[in-house]
């Protein structure tokens, strides 16, 4: 059985507030999945994924761990950024993690490996997890 949400959880998903998501079920855009016995939404992550247009869970995905630094001269910070990134997929139990490094400034969004990477993304092939990244200053 697919697990719920509750109206908080299932409005920060969508990146909106509680009261939009409440005036949307008014408005019919967006109905609860099923309400609990004291009347309180739950909503399903599948709903909500089908609601943004977002692939499902169940399509294949791939696990990328991009590593970036601003100037040729930190290349050894980025040999360590990607060490800590591997450690840290370790600790998670993640497997055939493909790691990316490129060397670029933060505003320049012309990166080839940053746009490949946005692409799979938006192809539902690979998911940005908040928790995965890596900031390092440069």
């Amino acid at each position: 059985m697919e697990s719920t949400f509750g109206i908080g959880h299932a409005a920060t998903f969508l990146g909106i507030t509680v009261k939009t998501l409440q005036r949307w079920e008014r408005e019919g855009r967006l109905i609860p999945a099923a309400r609990t016995a004291s009347n309180r939404r739950r909503y399903t992550e599948s709903q909500l994924r089908t609601f943004l247009c977002l692939p499902s869970l169940t399509a294949p995905r791939r696990v990328v761990a991009y590593c970036r630094m601003s100037s040729a001269a930190r290349r050894p910070d980025l040999i360590n950024q990607r060490q800590t990134l591997e450690q840290f997929t370790a600790a998670r139990g993640l497997a055939g993690v493909e790691y990316v490094e490129e060397v670029g400034g933060g505003l320049n969004f012309g990166r080839k490996r940053f746009l490949a990477l946005m692409d799979a993304i938006g192809r539902g092939e690979a998911r940005w997890q908040p928790w995965c990244s890596c900031t390092a200053t440069g």
